[in-house]
């Protein structure tokens, strides 16, 4: 049964670096033509696949660090990258929290000038607020 499954991951390992290397662009192939890289990994048993992945294979192209805070377009090539949801976007985030704020504050402001109504049941039950209002 060992045997079995090394054989099986030795022949996923020859299928994923042949697939791997079919795939790849003639211009990014390291040290080798691709078509030398096709014989080594054919020809060299367990140490040809694994050169390709080492030595061969194209260097991964990551986007510069950095970036604007957003999810991208989540490795779907290049385009233009922002947030993905509302809640990934800081500039939402921070216009919310504005919004937020300044009604909160003009309900204190109205609620001390004494022209804002009592609030209902749920409203400014919390003890932040209602130490606002002087209660306790």
């Amino acid at each position: 049964m060992g045997r079995f499954v090394l054989a099986l991951a030795v022949l996923a390992l020859y299928i994923y670096a042949m697939l791997d290397l079919l795939r790849a662009p003639s211009a990014k192939v390291r040290l080798l033509p691709k078509w030398l890289w096709a014989v080594v990994v054919l020809v060299v048993f367990l140490l040809g696949p694994v050169m390709w992945l080492l030595l061969g294979r194209p260097r991964a192209q990551y986007p510069p660090a950095g970036g604007d805070g957003g999810g991208g377009s989540g490795g779907r090539g290049p385009g233009p990258r922002g947030p993905v949801a509302p809640d990934d976007d800081p500039e939402f985030l921070r216009r919310i929290d504005e919004q937020s704020w300044s009604a909160r504050m003009e309900k204190l402001r109205r609620d001390r000038e004494g022209g804002g109504q009592p609030p209902t049941s749920g409203e400014g039950s919390t003890p932040g607020e209602q130490a606002d209002r002087g209660g306790v």
